[in-house]
């Protein structure tokens, strides 16, 4: 099965820096980054396949849809099966009720705060 990093955060720097650091893990590793949620899910839409890995890195707090709205979202998409689909949350909120949240989603793996560390992006693409 192949492997797919889809970055989705507002902030070009972090999808830079993140991308660099699985760069560092997996220099393979195709990345494709979108700055929110719906441009996200659009491209999913697009080039969703089911021989392929999805490991997104989800920001919380985006404009025009934000990462709670896309998983959501990405639930009723039935064209999109959730066995090939891992989510990990990264975001700089230190709120108990966003980990919280997070844990309620199957399609979530995990919550990273950010900035993300070398060790924290081989728990996800080592």
């Amino acid at each position: 099965m192949n492997t797919l990093g889809l970055l989705v955060d507002d902030d070009p720097i972090f999808n830079w820096v993140s991308t660099k650091l699985i760069k560092k893990v997996d220099s393979e590793l195709p990345i494709k980054s979108c700055l929110d949620g719906r441009e996200a899910l659009d491209f999913l839409c697009e080039h969703y396949t089911e021989e392929t890995l999805y490991q997104i890195l989800l920001d919380i707090n985006m404009p025009k849809l934000n990462g709670w709205e896309f998983i959501e979202a990405l639930k009723r998409m039935q064209a999109i099966k959730s066995e090939n689909i891992s989510i990990y949350i990264v975001s700089s909120s230190t709120d108990e009720s966003d980990i919280e949240k997070a844990n309620e989603f199957t399609l979530v793996k995990g919550y990273f705060k950010k900035p993300l560390s070398i060790e924290d992006i081989k728990s996800i693409f080592g």
